[in-house]
C-alpha cells in the first residue's frame, strides 16, 4: 500500500499510467513520466535552435568558432534557468487543470470526444475514461480527470494546436517575431537579433512558445472553448489571447502571484490564477466578436491599453451602491483565503475590469473622453443591476455545447445593452452634469419605457432565475435600448 503523497517519476515508465490514475484517485499527486522528464527534452531543443542560430552567425564572419563555443558555455545557466520555468509553468497548468476538473467535466468529454472523431486520439490507447467512467466518477465524488489523465490531454492540445497555428499565417506577423527573440537567452538577444529572422525553424519556435504559454495560462480547454463558442479558428483565438495580455498587463499580475510561491496557500494563489483565466475567456470573446479577422494585434494593444489601464487603477471607486458593497466584499473574500490585500485589490480590479472595453469602445465611437464615459456606465450597471444579472447568468448550467453558448450570448448581450445604454445617456444630456444626473435626466425623458423594464426586473426577481427568464428580461432591456435610441 503506498504512503507517500507525492510520486516524481525519474525515468521512464516509473509507474503505469493505470497505476498513476488509481493512485491519484486515491488522493496521491503524480503526473506523468513526460511531464516529469521533460527537462530534458526542452535542454535538447534549445541546444539545438541556439546552435543553428550561432552557426548562421559564425557563417557571416560575425563570430569565430571558439567565441561561439565560450558563448555557449556562458549561457548554460539561463538555459537551465528558461528550461525549469517551462517546466514551472507546465505544472502549474495540470494543478489548476485539477482543480477545475469537477467543473469543467462537461467541456472535458467532449474535447476529448472531439478529438477521437478527428482521429488524432485512441482513448483506450492513451487509457483515458469512458464516458460512463467520467459519470461515476463524479456521482462517486471523485471529481473528472485526474492529473495524468490531463498531461495527456494537454499533450495531445498542444499537439493539434501546432499544426493548426503552423498552417495560418499568425508566425509570419510582425508581432511575432518579438516571440521568437524573447525565446533566446539574453546574450543572443542582445547581439545577434537580426539573424534570428533566418533561422530556418523561426516559425515551429514561435508556434511552439505561443502554444505552450495559451495553453499553460489559459487552461487546457481554453482554446477549444474560444472556437467551440465563437466558430473562429484557433489563430484567432491565439492573436485575441495575447491583446488581452498586454492590454491587461497581466504579465505583472501573473508574476505577482508566482512570487508567494511557499508564502501563502495554494488555493489562494489558484482562486487568483482562475480569476484571471476568466478575465481572459471572457475579454478574449469580446474581441473576435467585435472585430474582423485576422485581428490586429499591435494596433488593438495601441487602441485598448492606455484606456483600460487608466481606468482600471482605482477601479472599485467608480462601482455605486450595491455594486460597490459587492466589490469591496470580493476583495475580502479573496483576503479571507490567504491573498495579500494588495493583490486582492489587483484581482478584483481584474475582475470587475471586463467592462472597460466596453467603455473604451464607447469612448473611441462617440469621440468622448473615457473617464466622462465611465462616469456614466457605473451609474447605469448600478441602476440595472447588471453584476447581479450577471451572477444569475454565471449561475446556469453549461452540462452542454448549446447552454454554453446560450450563457455566452446573455452575457454579451447584457454588456453590449450597457454600453448602448451609455452612448445614449452620453448623447443625449449635458456633458456639465455629474454622471449621476446625466443618468437621473435621462430616466426622466424616457420614463415610461424605463418602468416597463423595472416592472421586467420585479418580475425577474420573482421568478427562478433560469433561462427563459434571464432571456425575457434581457429582451426588455434590448427593447429599452432601442425605445430610448427612438425617442433621441
Amino acid at each position: 500500500k503506498d504512503r507517500v503523497k507525492v510520486v516524481g517519476e525519474g525515468g521512464n515508465l516509473g509507474m503505469t499510467q493505470r497505476g498513476r490514475v488509481e493512485y491519484a484517485l486515491r488522493g496521491g499527486l503524480v503526473n506523468t513520466d513526460f511531464i516529469d522528464n521533460s527537462a530534458g527534452v526542452d535542454s535538447s531543443d534549445y541546444e539545438v535552435n541556439i546552435k543553428i542560430l550561432l552557426n548562421a552567425v559564425v557563417a557571416d564572419g560575425a563570430l569565430s568558432q571558439e567565441e561561439r563555443n565560450a558563448l555557449l558555455a556562458e549561457m548554460t545557466d539561463e538555459v537551465a534557468e528558461l528550461v525549469l520555468r517551462d517546466n514551472y509553468e507546465q505544472a502549474r497548468a495540470l494543478g489548476l487543470a485539477t482543480a477545475q476538473s469537477a467543473s469543467l467535466l462537461p467541456v472535458h468529454r467532449r474535447m476529448i470526444q472531439d478529438l477521437e472523431r478527428s482521429g488524432q486520439l485512441d482513448r483506450e490507447l492513451e487509457g483515458l475514461p469512458t464516458d460512463e467512467e467520467l459519470t461515476a466518477r463524479l456521482e462517486a465524488g471523485q471529481g473528472g480527470l485526474t492529473s495524468p489523465e490531463f498531461a495527456v490531454l494537454m499533450a495531445y492540445t498542444k499537439n493539434s494546436l501546432a499544426r493548426e497555428i503552423l498552417n495560418d499565417g499568425l508566425p509570419d506577423e510582425e508581432w511575432a517575431f518579438s516571440v521568437l527573440v524573447n525565446y533566446f537567452p539574453t546574450p543572443l538577444r542582445e547581439r545577434y537579433t537580426q539573424w534570428m529572422a533566418a533561422h530556418r525553424l523561426r516559425r515551429e519556435i514561435i508556434t511552439t512558445v505561443l502554444v505552450n504559454e495559451v495553453v499553460n495560462r489559459g487552461g487546457i480547454t481554453f482554446v477549444y472553448r474560444a472556437v467551440e463558442e465563437t466558430g473562429l479558428s484557433a489563430a484567432d483565438v491565439i492573436r485575441a489571447y495575447v491583446v488581452v495580455r498586454e492590454v491587461y498587463e497581466l504579465d505583472d499580475l501573473w508574476a505577482a502571484v508566482e512570487a508567494l510561491d511557499n508564502r501563502i496557500p495554494t488555493r489562494a494563489q489558484t482562486a487568483v490564477y482562475l480569476e484571471i483565466r476568466r478575465l481572459l475567456d471572457r475579454a478574449v470573446r469580446w474581441l473576435v466578436a467585435n472585430r474582423r479577422s485576422p485581428l490586429d494585434v499591435q494596433g488593438e494593444i495601441a487602441r485598448l491599453r492606455p484606456g483600460v489601464s487608466r481606468l482600471l487603477s482605482g477601479l472599485e471607486k467608480r462601482f455605486h451602491g450595491s455594486e460597490r458593497e459587492t466589490v469591496a466584499a470580493y476583495t475580502d473574500e479573496l483576503v479571507a483565503r490567504g491573498v495579500p490585500r494588495d493583490l486582492a485589490l489587483r484581482t478584483t480590479r481584474l475582475v470587475y475590469g471586463f467592462g472597460l472595453l466596453d467603455v473604451v469602445e464607447t469612448a473611441a465611437t462617440t469621440g468622448r473622453d473615457v473617464d466622462e464615459v465611465a462616469g456614466v456606465y457605473f451609474v447605469l450597471s448600478e441602476r440595472f443591476r447588471v453584476d447581479e444579472l450577471l451572477s444569475k447568468i454565471s449561475a446556469l448550467p453549461r452540462e452542454d455545447r448549446w447552454q454554453t453558448l446560450a450563457r455566452m450570448a446573455l452575457r454579451y448581450d447584457l454588456y453590449a445593452a450597457l454600453a448602448a445604454l451609455t452612448a445614449e445617456v452620453l448623447g443625449s444630456t449635458p456633458g456639465s452634469l455629474a454622471p449621476e444626473e446625466r443618468v437621473a435626466q435621462w430616466e426622466q425623458a424616457n420614463d415610461v419605457a424605463i418602468a416597463r423594464t423595472r416592472r421586467a426586473m420585479m418580475e425577474f426577481d420573482e421568478s427562478r432565475g433560469d433561462l427563459a427568464a434571464l432571456s425575457v428580461l434581457l429582451r426588455q432591456i434590448r427593447t429599452l435600448v432601442r425605445t430610448t435610441a427612438a425617442a433621441g
